[in-house]
């Protein structure tokens, strides 16, 4: 119980930056919230490798760089067709395969997560951790594009949480 409450305190002070109120109270809110989280979610020990360290570093600078690449060119090509007299839009729902052998359903979250904040795609649903419905405003490029950029995502996914190093 001790390691959940040090791990309660930086999630207490980022609660208290999202909720923007630096008072006792809302410390005291964010703090109870945290333990009773922690306590529900019984997180398990992690042990670091410090070999691996370096290269899951590098892959979560290069995933954060990339999905913040996509942000901005998906956003820029919404605000593109928006502002276009011709939309060009072929909306649609496009089933891209996770390509995740182990049917880790944190590694499709977080995959799910990342297409979700890039403009114009929605994960609608997810199979088995096998497959993601996405919703797109262009079925065809997403399509094209989708099973790439996938296997890019979960190779980088899986440096970042440290599997097969």
């Amino acid at each position: 119980m001790l390691i959940y409450a040090v791990l309660a305190l930086p999630l207490a002070a980022t609660w208290m930056a999202i909720s923007n109120q630096l008072t006792v109270q809302s410390f005291s809110l964010g703090y109870a919230a945290s333990i009773l989280t922690l306590a529900a979610m019984q997180p398990r020990a992690i042990t670091l490798n410090w070999r691996c360290l370096p290269d899951q570093v590098v892959a979560l600078v290069v995933y954060v760089v990339r999905l913040f690449v996509d942000v901005v060119l998906s956003g820029l090509e919404v605000t593109r067709r928006i502002l276009s007299p011709d939309m060009g839009l072929k909306p649609g729902i496009v089933a891209i395969p996770t390509f995740d052998g182990t049917a880790n359903s944190v590694v499709t979250a977080l995959s799910a997560n990342s297409i979700t904040l890039t403009p114009g795609e929605l994960v609608v649903e997810t199979e088995d951790n096998a497959l993601m419905y996405v919703h797109a405003l262009d079925v065809e490029d997403s399509a094209r594009n989708a099973p790439g950029e996938q296997h890019a995502r979960l190779a980088l996914i899986y440096r970042i949480i440290g599997e097969g190093c």
